[in-house]
């Protein structure tokens, strides 16, 4: 987190806080839904096993050492409160332990607001990933002698008792559940494990809606990229610096003294301001398409893109990467005023911009690219650190405020008037997902 990544978002029913706070204070729940849990399942069943952590404490399971027939417990009891509602007690030592997070304060990262975050953590089980290794040490313990010297006999039971080998592979990603604005935000592309925390945030309370970015037509993530490239400002700048790349090597090439051009220039091939005032460049990596019945071709620099583009009348973008930036004026040491541009949010524009199959709006390639420096520059001018807590409560409002700036501004490209729904809408409205405004833009 707090670098570039892949986001997935879905909606969530703001009414339904209670009930995930109410969940957040049950110790029982939160023990078999913990991380402790998970391992305990996936180490002696065998079998794949989502838990959590608070954000604060992304290995907090640690802290608690559990006995074989501890583990056995717990697992045991996580796998019934998740089949049927444990009906057992877990025993004190294993519940009142310091390895999990069992209360609503843990788990929220703002004081007077509803937004929480934790750690999801899949324990998955996966085949060794170096068996010659697993090979080498049977073969010393068992037989005394490397692997490539065993017999012909020894050397199959060798392979027998290892070809199954499996060991348990963690991974975690951080999940930020804002019930303000009616978002959960995964940091993840895969399917499966987006599901599983989907499941596990439902078992804690939280109402979830499938969400997708929608703008009315099936190919309307290759409209605002060519629609942004036909109204592309600096259009002589970007085929002098093209025809530039032709000729000389990039350290050859003569730097212009507009420091902001030269950026735009350098960095983008194409970069357009909106009527509300935001400006979007487009950049590699981007696939052109020469004409309507090619295959697309793959192109990372800003002077070979905008050479392709040129080729044919019919060249358009398939995908590429969006930079939404703000302009301001500033005053130097020296009293001249001067324009700087300020990133605000990037993004990868393509047709995988949905999972409809978990209902997930996607944000891929996502970076905050100013948000660090934006940090550390507060940090300097007041000398104080932000706490744990601000600095996941400053990504997600962050988060938020970059989602609400990229839905606007596809809504400006496309001309879509505000009675339409557009932006990251409900994929379809039942039962509880009705109450109005619960995940619209």
């Amino acid at each position: 987190m707090f670098g570039r990544g892949n986001w997935a978002i879905v909606g969530l029913v703001k009414e339904s806080v209670e009930g995930f706070q109410i969940s957040l204070e049950n110790q029982a729940l939160m023990a078999a839904s913990s991380q402790l849990a998970a391992a305990a399942v996936a180490r002696l069943y065998g079998a794949d096993a989502l838990g959590i952590n608070p954000y604060c404490a992304p290995r907090l399971d640690e802290e608690q050492e559990l006995a074989e027939d501890q583990q056995a417990a717990l697992a045991r009891f996580a796998l019934a409160e998740q089949e049927d509602g444990a009906r057992e007690l877990l025993a004190p030592e294993i519940q009142d332990g310091p390895g999990y997070g069992r209360t609503a304060h843990s788990f929220q990262i703002h004081p007077n607001l509803p937004w929480y975050a934790l750690w999801a953590v899949s324990n998955e089980w996966k085949k060794a990933s170096d068996l010659p290794s697993i090979k080498e040490q049977k073969s010393y313990v068992a037989l005394e002698r490397p692997y490539k010297f065993l017999q012909a006999l020894d050397r199959k039971t060798v392979d027998q008792e290892t070809v199954n080998a499996t060991t348990i592979v963690r991974k975690q990603v951080p999940v930020l559940v804002d019930f303000n604005e009616g978002r959960v935000y995964i940091e993840s592309t895969d399917k499966k494990q987006i599901q599983a925390i989907l499941v596990r945030l439902s078992q804690l309370g939280a109402e979830i809606i499938p969400v997708a970015w929608n703008y009315g037509s099936p190919n309307w993530t290759e409209a605002i990229l060519n629609q942004l490239y036909e109204q592309t400002q600096f259009a002589d700048e970007f085929m002098k610096r093209a025809e530039e790349s032709k000729r000389f090597r990039e350290n050859e090439i003569e730097r212009l003294e507009d420091r902001e051009l030269e950026a735009i220039v350098s960095k983008f091939f194409s970069m357009t301001e909106l009527p509300g005032g935001v400006w979007v460049g487009i950049s590699g990596p981007a696939r052109i398409r020469l004409h309507d019945t090619a295959q697309p071709i793959g192109v990372k620099s800003p002077a070979g893109a905008t050479t392709l583009l040129q080729i044919t009348d019919g060249a358009g973008i398939v995908e590429a990467a969006l930079t939404f930036q703000e302009v301001a004026t500033v005053v130097t040491k020296d009293g001249a005023e001067r324009r700087i541009r300020r990133d605000l949010a990037r993004l990868n524009m393509n047709n995988r911009i949905n999972l409809t199959e978990v209902g997930a709006a996607m944000l891929r390639g996502f970076d905050l690219t100013t948000h660090k420096k934006d940090v550390q520059r507060e940090i300097k001018q007041t000398r104080q650190v932000p706490t744990i807590p601000q600095f996941w409560g400053a990504w997600l409002h962050q988060l938020n405020t970059a989602a609400r700036t990229m839905a606007s501004a596809f809504r400006e490209i496309l001309e879509i008037d505000g009675s339409q729904p557009a932006g990251i809408v409900p994929m379809q409205v039942t039962g509880p997902a009705a109450a109005p405004g619960s995940a619209a833009d």
